[in-house]
């Protein structure tokens, strides 16, 4: 229910018990109660319209205002919104509240997952606003808690509730109390050691019996230390044998396996704010209540990245943002950069941005200045941090800002639902907000050194790993711009693809690339037709079968070797390769790599003997783009009985002797035959890839014959 004497909300008295006693009446009231739920709407919107960021209880009542207006898309958007305002816990729970009966009313989130709470302490609130947080983070979760305590009882049992659950990620909630560590160790290495096997066992058993994603909350240091200072000069102190834990499960961590910094959270808010004895020694609550929606929404953000619903581009206003003053009036020598502290804080800002552009995050630049002036500032400014080549698409215009933004989208061929906006200015941002609400905006403290804390308290660019691919992201978008400038000038696309000079390279599934396969299997969403996703163990036993073929494709232009793009995973069932994977980086969408992957499917079922390639498309809010991707390529439709768990699903088959062509317009390169392997017969053995020969293409050329010929 909405609170009364809350003065953070400001509802003309009555108000609310107008709301609650048309709420109690008759049937018959139920219009009048929707007239006076839309009033309050009308009073809260214009309280809210006051501050960039209302109070979480504002939100709160905004939300549950809109659920009693009957506008559930309005009630999910305040609930949302109140997840990047203040940490209060009974608001949080109202909105939690709010969103599980409204959220189902509302279009799909992105991802959707099943979430097993396993906690050595008390966990009902965290997994009561776990759903809250990681609706924000794009993923909606159905929840399951284990009992107090019993989450190593329930990994051991194999007939436990958590199995029956089927859980697609399990969160092991737990706290340094549950470490096995004496006070001080005289064997400080094998005490780390065997604590550290004692987790990575639980999460092998997990994996092994449900393939579960893992996110454990690594330990927390507690404020009271007995050693005192000593303790830093102790090896086998329990706080340094903790914080040696921590690395060593971060280090133990694979693919599929990730965990959330519970001690970097409490020492920004404070060890004794984390851990309150009030509330373990009543309730075995080992993060205070005040914490837990810090903690639930930092564990969403871990959770959104291992199923690929991280943020990818982070976008940078200029003037007052990268550096202090307008740089059209206050000329090259006038801006504050570098020098002084307001110089200072613009300077830590790039800093900042450098450090993520080089974990993956890509840059881009949306300003309202002139294009020369702004690029001069990058080429020359002594105090500059941020040089061109780290932004991938520079647009300084006088366009507004939401116009500039769906351009840097589209142009780097990202959703608007992968930009996260900086900017100074609070009406660019609220218009922004307004007009693409798909973005992400981050709101800027008045103070300029407010600037990187506001950037670093930012959750949603969290990634799984970081891979070659990640590092060399911004040079790979910044290509797809050139790419794009390149396709506007051509005369037609079929020679603008054919003067891109591309190249295809099958390169083998190993410890080398798996981990970038992985990564696709579990980012990509437009060029997606099954939507599976599996960990790098999974994909790696599954290819370990003999009747799997694995395809991974390399692509590479005059602009940029863009690295590992594409997968296809084949599985021998019948007289048919089934497409289990099939899925492109939307980095490469349109080159016609697609045509060629399709050929290499076909090429190698006919190596193994088979008569046919079958796949299936099944629908996703994102994947719409590949939706008649098999009869474009000549396949044709099955009647298939309509699965109730995959509505929409639609599924086709190509024979192998038809004959294939593909466009012809880049250059496809496969491995090398091994010609020492031997049959019995002494036969040259079959290979594992779907042909051992390099095509060299001559140019200009339109078709291509398939590989087989």
């Amino acid at each position: 229910m909405i609170e009364t004497g809350d003065a953070a909300v400001g509802v003309r008295p009555g108000t609310i018990e107008r709301i609650r006693g048309a709420d109690a009446a008759e049937p018959a009231a139920g219009i009048e109660r929707v007239a006076v739920a839309r009033a309050a709407v009308a009073e809260l919107t214009g309280r809210a319209a006051r501050s960039e960021l209302p109070s979480a209880k504002l939100c709160r009542d905004l939300a549950i205002a809109h659920e009693r207006a009957g506008d559930p898309a309005g009630a999910v958007r305040w609930s949302l919104a109140l997840t990047d305002t203040d940490a209060d816990l009974g608001a949080w729970s109202a909105a939690a509240g709010v969103l599980r009966r409204c959220l189902p009313r509302t279009a799909a989130l992105p991802r959707a997952a099943r979430v097993a709470v396993l906690g050595s302490y008390t966990t009902s609130q965290f997994t009561a606003l776990l759903p809250l947080a990681a609706a924000r983070a794009g993923v909606a979760v159905e929840t399951y808690e284990c009992g107090y305590g019993q989450y190593r009882q329930e990994i051991l049992d194999p007939g436990s509730e958590l199995y029956r659950f089927a859980p697609d990620v399990v969160v092991l909630a737990v706290h340094a109390g549950d470490a096995v560590l004496p006070a001080v160790s005289e064997r400080p290495d094998a005490a780390v050691a065997a604590e550290v096997h004692r987790w990575t066992s639980l999460w092998e058993t997990l994996r092994a019996r449900c393939g579960a994603r893992i996110v454990q909350h690594a330990f927390a240091l507690p404020a009271e230390v007995a050693l005192g200072h000593l303790a830093l000069r102790t090896a086998g102190s329990r706080p340094t044998l903790l914080t040696r834990v921590n690395a060593e499960l971060g280090r133990a961590a694979g693919d599929g396996v990730a965990l959330v910094d519970c001690d970097r959270l409490a020492a920004d808010v404070g060890r004794r704010a984390w851990f309150d004895p009030r509330y373990w020694n009543r309730a075995k609550q080992a993060v205070a209540l005040d914490q837990v929606p810090l903690l639930a929404r930092h564990t969403a953000a871990v959770i959104g990245a291992q199923l690929g619903a991280s943020r990818k581009c982070l976008v940078l206003d200029l003037d007052n943002t990268l550096w202090g003053g307008v740089l059209g009036e206050e000329g090259l020598a006038g801006i504050a950069l570098g020098d002084g502290p307001l110089g200072e804080a613009f300077a830590a800002v790039q800093d900042y941005a450098v450090e993520l552009k080089e974990r993956g995050v890509v840059l881009a630049v949306c300003s309202k200045n002139n294009d020369a002036d702004a690029r001069e500032a990058f080429e020359r400014h002594p105090g500059m941090r941020l040089r061109l080549d780290d932004i991938a698409m520079f647009s300084a215009c006088w366009d507004d800002k939401p116009t500039q933004l769906r351009r840097i989208a589209a142009t780097l061929g990202l959703g608007l639902d992968a930009l996260v906006l900086v900017d100074d200015n609070p009406a660019e941002r609220e218009a922004v907000r307004q007009l693409v609400p798909e973005v992400d905006v981050i709101a800027l403290p008045a103070d300029p050194h407010g600037y990187v804390r506001a950037l670093a308290d930012y959750p949603f660019f969290e990634t799984t790993a970081l891979t070659a691919e990640d590092a060399a992201r911004t040079a790979t978008y910044r290509a797809r711009a050139e790419f794009a400038a390149a396709e506007a000038a051509a005369t037609s696309l079929e020679d603008f693809h054919r003067g891109l000079d591309m190249t295809a390279t099958v390169v083998a599934l190993d410890e080398l690339t798996l981990p970038r396969v992985a990564q696709l299997v579990g980012k990509t969403n437009q060029f997606n037709l099954t939507g599976r996703r599996r960990s790098a163990e999974e994909i790696a036993r599954l290819a370990a079968e003999s009747g799997t073929a694995v395809l991974c494709l390399r692509l590479a232009d005059r602009f940029a070797d863009h690295g590992l793009v594409a997968v296809a995973i084949g599985v021998t069932e019948g007289d048919a390769l089934v497409v289990d994977t099939w899925l492109m980086s939307c980095r490469v969408i349109g080159r016609t790599l697609e045509d060629e992957v399709a050929g290499l499917l076909l090429a190698e079922a006919r190596r193994r003997g088979l008569a046919r390639v079958t796949g299936h498309h099944r629908p996703s809010p994102k994947n719409a783009l590949v939706a008649g991707l098999y009869p474009r390529l000549g396949f044709h439709r099955l009647e298939v009985p309509d699965d109730p768990a995959a509505p929409g699903t639609t599924h086709w088959a190509r024979s192998v002797e038809e004959p294939y062509a593909s466009p012809g317009l880049l250059r496809v390169v496969l491995p090398p035959v091994d010609t020492r392997a031997a049959t019995a017969g002494g036969q040259p053995a079959v290979p594992s890839a779907p042909s051992r020969q390099i095509f060299a293409q001559p140019r200009p050329q339109s078709t291509r014959e398939e590989v087989s010929r």
